[in-house]
């Protein structure tokens, strides 16, 4: 029978980002400016106004990196997601002039995505998320991808773009069912059936959710669109009643009625996203629920290799062993015997 997980007590209180600081990149390597997040953690279940357990700055990039990090130190764990880069942002993170409202939405997030992490029964105790939070150097210090020396960024995003094209290539995000489970060699019923179960609902939600998303979308930019006419019709209505009022009095009647549908389209674009949002948190898991299944299919690869290294091993011996014993080559048998045995136990292991 199927018994739950005991409730996980997480090791870190709470995590608070806040505290955004522009910081202005000097040198010819600098690149754009860019935001830094004050990580504040607290005692577990103290007061935020006592003296804080840890606090450390980061900047989003190092966001990244912890998480592919957690990524790797705990393959088949379904973790948070993460706050992305909005396609509005993308271009406002580039220039000179970003807004304190950009920042201070984004500490917002990246609150929620630590503490969800500081949550988590495998990511909350991992050494990645450790080193994250009370590292008071700069994290690049101890994670060359994130350095601050370009040159050692560059050599270590080599290295791992040369990982995730291995990865891509190996079906990371590959569509997800019972077929690539049973291909991979699984041999779990409850695994299989969860598979058959998530594959149909993320099939669902990836190829709803986008259209949704797009549709809000479109109704906050007519809504935008609708207030910017009502303006320009507004200040229009005022030059003409100079020369004819009469003229002037529909234009008036227009732009207030324009004004009036783009606020009302906005604060409708607004709910609907807030609507939508655990949808949209939703549609961002299913990209981690399928990281852990190809995990899963990873390691299942792993085990059916060293399984079937170590039965021709166990195979050669059987054929060789009585010649040997007979020819006194008890050397070599002793070899053979330790080598099926040590691929008989990493086989296991691994399974």
């Amino acid at each position: 029978d199927y018994a739950p997980p005991p409730p996980f007590d997480p090791i870190f209180g709470r995590i608070v980002v806040n505290d955004p600081m522009l910081i202005q990149g000097t040198g010819l390597f600098a690149g754009p400016p860019h935001w830094t997040y004050l990580v504040t953690v607290h005692a577990k279940g103290g007061s935020h106004q006592l003296q804080p357990v840890s606090a450390v700055r980061r900047r989003f990039r190092h966001f990244v990196a912890l998480e592919d990090r957690l990524r790797s130190g705990v393959p088949g764990a379904i973790l948070p997601p993460r706050p992305e880069k909005h396609p509005a942002r993308a271009i406002e993170e580039a220039t000179a002039r970003q807004s304190a409202d950009f920042a201070g939405q984004r500490a917002a997030e990246l609150s929620v995505y630590m503490n969800s992490l500081a949550g988590h029964p495998h990511a909350g105790t991992s050494p990645e998320l450790k080193l994250f939070l009370t590292l008071q150097d700069h994290i690049g210090t101890a994670w060359p991808e994130v350095s601050s020396s370009a040159f050692t960024r560059m050599t270590a995003v080599g290295s791992a773009t040369v990982e995730k094209l291995a990865d891509t290539m190996d079906g990371v995000l590959s569509e997800l069912g019972t077929a690539q489970q049973v291909a991979a060699g699984e041999d779990s019923a409850e695994i299989l059936a969860l598979a058959a179960y998530e594959g149909r609902r993320i099939g669902a939600v990836t190829s709803s959710v986008p259209k949704i998303e797009g549709a809000v979308s479109l109704i906050r930019e007519r809504g935008e669109r609708s207030g910017a006419a009502g303006l320009e019709m507004s200040k229009l209505a005022k030059d003409v009643a100079w020369c004819d009022r009469d003229l002037s009095a529909p234009m008036e009647v227009l732009s207030a009625a324009l004004l009036r549908s783009g606020r009302r389209t906005k604060r409708l674009g607004l709910e609907l996203a807030t609507a939508i949002s655990p949808f949209v948190t939703q549609y961002r898991t299913c990209r981690y629920e399928q990281m852990a299944f190809a995990d899963r299919r990873s390691a299942l690869k792993r085990r059916t290799e060293a399984r079937s290294k170590a039965d021709g091993k166990a195979a050669r011996l059987m054929m060789n062993q009585t010649s040997m014993q007979h020819t006194g080559r008890l050397g070599q048998l002793e070899r053979m015997e330790g080598e099926a045995a040590m691929y008989d136990e990493f086989a296991t292991e691994i399974g």
